[in-house]
């Protein structure tokens, strides 16, 4: 496929299946379905929500359009806001986390690996 045009809007949003999700919703926007090498989802965390310590193979890079949070990577904890972006390489344990009354908006964009599992890691954000 040369192109694709759609709209948010249309992308059917399912619950996130990170064991231990909590108000977490994701839309995958642009996939190897449509001829892509990578993966652009978007996600969004309820006031309260959680996407919790996990680990996998890809690389991801979270931009936020909306909202705060904190995000815990390797051993750190990071506030992030609108505009702020963080790359995770793959094999690094993080999690995100909605301790705010708005709602959380981010874009995440991911590669394809051979091993696209995740693995859920009973730790919690530091």
């Amino acid at each position: 496929m040369e192109y694709y045009v759609s709209n948010i809007s249309e992308v059917k949003k399912e619950p996130v299946q990170v064991k231990g999700s909590k108000g977490a919703y994701i839309q995958w926007l642009i996939t190897r379905e449509k001829g892509a090498h990578y993966a652009v989802r978007k996600f969004t965390l309820e006031p309260n929500g959680i996407i919790p310590m996990h680990l996998h193979k890809y690389q991801e890079t979270v931009v936020i359009v909306k909202g705060k949070c904190k995000v815990c990577v390797a051993n750190n904890s990071y506030e992030l806001k609108e505009g702020d972006y963080i790359f995770i390489d793959g094999g690094v344990k993080h999690s995100i986390i909605n301790d705010n009354n708005d709602q959380l908006e981010f874009f995440c964009i991911i590669d394809y690996t051979d091993d696209m599992s995740i693995q859920a890691i009973d730790e919690k954000c530091g």
